[in-house]
C-alpha cells in the first residue's frame, strides 16, 4: 500500500477530474477510509473514458489495493441484505393498530 500522501494526491486529482468531466462530487476522506466507496468511484472513473481519469483510477486501484472483495463475503452480505429487505417489505397482517402494522416494515 502506498503512503497516505500519494493516495491523497490521487484522490484529490480524481475528485477534481470527476467534478470537471462528470459533474460528480466525491468525498475524498470517505474514499480514503471506505474501500467499497473507493471501488465504486474507480468504476465510475473508468466508465468515463477520459484518458487521465482512467490512468489515475488505475493507479489508485493499485495504491489502495482495491481488488474485488472475496465472493464469500459478498454472498453473506447479500443474504443479510435480502433478509432485511424481505422483512421490511412484508407487512404484518395480524397487527390491527396502524403503528403495529408499520413498525419494522415499509409503509
Amino acid at each position: 500500500m502506498e503512503s497516505d500522501t500519494v493516495i491523497y494526491g490521487l484522490l484529490g486529482r480524481i475528485h477534481l477530474l470527476m467534478r470537471r468531466v462528470n459533474n460528480r462530487i466525491t468525498d475524498v476522506e470517505y474514499m480514503r477510509v471506505n474501500k467499497d466507496y473507493a471501488r465504486e468511484i474507480v468504476r465510475l472513473a473508468m466508465d468515463t473514458g477520459h484518458v487521465e481519469l482512467t490512468e489515475l483510477a488505475t493507479r489508485l486501484r493499485a495504491a489502495m489495493e482495491l481488488e474485488a472483495p472475496p465472493a464469500e463475503s459478498d454472498a453473506a452480505n447479500d443474504r443479510t441484505a435480502r433478509g432485511l429487505l424481505d422483512r421490511l417489505r412484508s407487512s404484518r397482517p395480524n397487527a390491527t393498530h396502524p403503528t403495529e402494522r408499520y413498525v419494522g416494515s415499509l409503509r
